[in-house]
């Protein structure tokens, strides 16, 4: 284990080789977390501090770390961080920008509300044609474009250059391998999902959209059905929408819009199906990694679904080091199910 930890005006770097335990998570498509417990000393009080940034050198992986708590009776000091990419929630959307590609919109948007964060960067577009329809204002920048990457399943990261000390945000799609000579399979069966963890969860389903928008004129409100399931199964979910008739849009492209909308909230509102499993770290990056689809079987407990490895959970101790992958659509946390239906 070796992490650099660099100042938050970047003037000096530190090295942490020796953490009493150390728990990350990473995921494909949303902000990740950093759990670290170090004996105290002048040396660690003065390394982690609130602002400092973190690296893992062998992952390749950054930290912010945002809350650090000393106790004296157990002599001990916690930091808490999240991932790099967080450093974006720090501006919001301050103009409207309408996005019709998700890649080339998404790095514009990002590179016009910077405003002085020269550190950070966005990297040249690799072609992807994934299409949206919709407008930013207002937001915080990273919250505001999670949603449209789940929607096309694309994930993004912060690459760090130790040698201009500098992050690259980028966009990318993992690759599909549930099929071929390199199909991953993770079977209790077969041994491949130790320690397996299988959550199933339909709380949150909503698979009918009542979506309410506004064309030009007074009280000329309108609302758009999406989704076509009836009997038992239907589950509706209302939105009064900000969707309103632009100077030049047609009827029909406005309430287009707002059906797309719908069909993008509907995607959050899903049965939530994941595996956790523990693995072999040198699998990972090797096999597979994060943002790629694999399968998942048990057939003791009837699970077979294909599914994107959307986190990895590194824990360290003075016990054992274990990786963890997590599988599938994870269940929301009370605070993730509050948002969801804000």
């Amino acid at each position: 284990m070796s992490f650099e930890i660099y100042k938050e005006d970047f003037s000096t770097r530190y090295e942490i080789r020796h953490a009493i335990s150390v728990i990350m998570n990473i995921y494909y498509n949303d902000i990740g977390k950093l759990i670290l417990v170090a004996p105290v000393s002048d040396y660690n009080i003065n390394v982690l501090k609130v602002g400092n940034l973190l690296y893992d050198t062998s992952r390749n992986v950054t930290f912010v770390i945002e809350n650090t708590k000393i106790d004296t009776t157990t002599n001990r000091i916690t930091a808490n961080g999240y991932t790099a990419n967080w450093l974006l929630n720090k501006r919001i959307i301050a103009s409207e920008y309408h996005m019709t590609t998700i890649e080339t919109g998404v790095y514009k948007l990002i590179r016009d509300n910077l405003r002085g964060m020269t550190r950070i960067q966005v990297a040249q577009a690799t072609g992807m044609t994934d299409k949206t329809d919709n407008v930013f204002m207002g937001g915080n920048l990273l919250d505001e474009i999670i949603p449209f990457l789940e929607e096309k399943g694309i994930g993004h990261t912060m690459d760090w250059n130790p040698d201009d000390m500098t992050h690259t945000f980028r966009l990318y799609k993992g690759r599909d391998l549930t099929a071929g000579i390199h199909a991953i399979v993770f079977s209790e069966e077969q041994g491949s999902a130790k320690d397996l963890v299988i959550n199933d969860d339909d709380s949150t389903l909503c698979n009918v959209a009542y979506v309410q928008g506004s064309l030009s004129g007074t009280d000329n409100t309108f609302v758009e059905i999406v989704g076509d399931t009836t009997g038992d199964n239907r589950r509706e979910v209302w939105f009064k929408t900000a969707v309103r008739q632009e100077n030049d849009e047609s009827a029909a492209d406005c309430k287009a819009r707002a059906r797309a909308y719908g069909q993008m909230e509907l995607g959050k509102r899903i049965r939530r199906k994941s595996f956790s499993v523990s693995i072999d770290p040198e699998d990972l990056g090797k096999y597979y990694a994060l943002g790629d689809i694999v399968s998942c079987v048990s057939a003791r407990f009837g699970v077979s679904f294909s599914a994107r490895i959307t986190g990895i959970k590194y824990t360290l101790d003075s016990n054992k080091a274990r990786t963890e992958v997590i599988l599938g659509d994870p269940i929301l946390t009370a605070l993730g199910a509050m948002k969801l239906n804000g």
